[in-house]
């Protein structure tokens, strides 16, 4: 009988012990979709000064087949010349977010559509967030096609 007060009692402060520390555990601060939605609705708006407030002063962005950009005036000025009026729209899927402290990460999936609407390009991509003041940007951006662009011909080559 002994026995069993004693396993019991054991068990029951263990129960306790687990109750007590998923109650101190913080719920995960959500991923800044609205942030996310803003960077497409720029980017779709051509809007170079736009989508380069979304990144933090030190950002870099890593683009494929180029330097590092580095730092908010440069990222801007990056999306300026890559981004003109009339440029493909763009489509993003995200696969999956994690927040843990002052940073985030995000990963998934972009396609670049033509004015017909037909897939032009798609590729992934994978972000680090950082919180800055209280709000969540963007501070690192990586990204590549899934394909090679498809070769055009040139008026001295044949087709």
């Amino acid at each position: 009988m002994a026995v069993t007060r004693m396993r019991a009692a054991t068990i029951l402060s263990l129960l306790m012990l687990a109750v007590s520390g998923c109650a101190q555990a913080p719920v995960p601060e959500p991923f800044p979709q609205e942030v996310a939605d803003a960077w497409v609705e720029r980017y779709g708006a051509n809007d170079a000064a736009g989508i380069a407030a979304l990144y933090t002063e030190d950002a870099q962005l890593l683009p494929p087949d180029l330097e590092i950009v580095s730092g908010r005036a440069a990222i801007q000025e990056f999306f300026a010349r890559t981004n003109p009026p009339g440029s493909a729209a763009i489509e993003i899927a995200t696969v999956e977010t994690h927040v843990f402290g002052d940073y985030a990460h995000r990963q998934g999936g972009f396609l670049l559509k033509g004015p017909d609407g037909g897939t032009v390009r798609a590729g992934k991509f994978l972000e680090l967030w950082k919180k800055a003041d209280g709000h969540w940007l963007i501070h690192r951006d990586m990204w590549s096609a899934n394909a090679p662009a498809p070769a055009t011909a040139t008026p001295d080559e044949p087709a």
